[in-house]
């Protein structure tokens, strides 16, 4: 006998061209999977605009067709997938992880403005109570209506006139104050940097 078993015939050989239409369940699937993925991608990639989450609402909508539709041809399958996929990317859309991810690659992008570049070592600590000791002394030493100016200045972030009519004075007079102060504390922090300075 020349007959094959029915189970054997589909599996051994591809369909061609003309008989993938009359393909069904997996196999259909399988085969528009294989024609039109680049196609389905690009359709959900332009509307998310994230590969990784396109990639995979593709999968999803090829999952939930086939578990929708087992039996379906592939002339039926094809709208159906789209429809599956257009409604994914729909509700991703919509949903709140589009928006986060979007906010997460903003600060990913203003990591190094938000974030210390390192993690503070003994050294770095010890260097930096060394400098605030230094502006201490150096405020310490300052007139008292200069150290006054500089403080609501950069403390309580006052205006000039703010500061000169708390202080009773001119906000000219208040301007020099502060960039004395200033200057004063520049020089205090420039010898610390300098030990022959000092000298």
């Amino acid at each position: 006998m020349t007959m094959q078993e029915p189970g054997n015939a589909r599996v051994a050989r591809r369909p061609l061209v003309g008989e993938s239409f009359a393909l069904r369940g997996s196999a259909a699937l399988n085969e528009i999977f294989r024609l039109q993925y680049d196609q389905l991608l690009r359709f959900s990639r332009i509307r998310i605009g994230n590969v990784a989450d396109a990639e995979d609402l593709v999968q999803d909508a090829f999952l939930s067709v086939r578990r929708a539709y087992p039996g379906k041809g592939i002339d039926e399958l094809r709208p159906l997938l789209f429809t599956a996929l257009r409604n994914l990317t729909l509700d991703y859309l919509k949903s709140g992880y589009a928006r986060q991810r979007r906010s997460s690659a903003e600060i990913g992008e203003m990591g190094e403005f938000l974030a210390c570049p390192r993690s503070l070592t003994p050294e770095t600590q010890l260097g930096d109570a060394q400098l605030l000791a230094i502006v201490q002394a150096g405020l310490a030493a300052l007139d008292p209506r200069k150290r006054e100016a500089l403080l609501l200045s950069r403390l309580e972030c006052l205006t000039h006139k703010e500061i000169a009519d708390r202080l009773s004075v001119s906000p000219r007079t208040v301007r020099s104050d502060i960039t004395d102060a200033m200057a004063v504390i520049a020089k205090s922090l420039a010898r610390a940097g300098d030990p022959e300075r000092e000298a």
